[in-house]
């Protein structure tokens, strides 16, 4: 099947496809599409001098391979329809001949939206024709909280951190905020923390770019005072582990 894998920015689609190629020992292949990717730059082109360029959609489709369209609910419609015959069928019509699909051909699509065109978070997002959607299973492509926990956990504060990430990514949702507060900021976070960032410069630098003006204030102040009262639970809780420990040894 080709998949389209649909979720919020920042969730590891990408990454998740590419350990489908390494589990599967195939070549990965990878381009990002926009609103100015055209026919050539999927299917190649003749040159001046009649030879045929090739690209990395034609090398997956005719060696076989993982091939991942990134952000294709970014692309131009109009130019990704060239895509349905080669997605639906064995056979592929390129610039300088007919090619057959390899049987170890498999594409992958990633997207931030349902390819229903753009919403108040994803303004860049085109709507994609229907015969497209058509050709793909769609995979809703969630937060993997347990992959989340394990990437700050090595991290002095990544768990006060993370819990005041998730607190805040519920207020933000609960809201119906035009904000992403993906795991990229548990991450980033976490790792300006173990530098030494003060806790204002941290929120300031990955907290506050995804927020609306208007609600600035309110995410400093949510965050700050939800990571004093997650830092208040951890040390109160490694006190009382310590006291358990020594009370164990003696």
């Amino acid at each position: 099947l080709n998949v389209l894998m649909v979720g919020m920015a920042g969730t590891g689609k990408t990454k998740g496809a590419s350990q489908v190629a390494e589990a599967l020992d195939l070549p990965f292949y990878c381009m990002s599409v926009g609103s100015q990717t055209s026919k050539s730059d999927i299917l190649g082109y003749m040159n001046a001098n009649g030879e045929y360029i090739r690209t990395a959609f034609r090398d997956a489709y005719e060696n076989g391979g993982i091939f991942v369209m990134d952000e294709i609910d970014a692309g131009n419609s109009n130019v990704l329809i060239v895509l349905n015959s080669a997605l639906a069928n064995d056979i592929c019509s390129f610039p300088d001949k007919m090619v057959k699909r390899h049987q170890d051909f498999r594409f992958i699509a990633t997207a931030n939206t349902y390819g229903n065109g753009a919403d108040r978070t994803y303004v860049g997002r085109n709507q994609l024709d229907g015969a497209t959607l058509d050709r793909f299973a769609v995979i809703n492509w969630g937060i993997d909280e347990a992959l989340e926990s394990a990437l700050v956990k090595p991290y002095t504060k990544g768990e006060v951190w993370l819990k005041t990430i998730r607190y805040f990514r519920r207020q933000v949702s609960d809201l119906g905020l035009r904000a992403i507060i993906s795991p990229r900021a548990s991450i980033k976070g976490a790792q300006e923390l173990e530098l030494g960032f003060k806790l204002d410069d941290v929120i300031e630098s990955v907290i506050l770019p995804q927020m609306p003006s208007d609600r600035t204030n309110w995410a400093i102040r949510e965050v700050k005072n939800s990571f004093v009262e997650y830092r208040k639970q951890f040390e109160s809780r490694k006190k009382e582990e310590e006291k358990v420990e020594q009370g164990s040894l003696l």
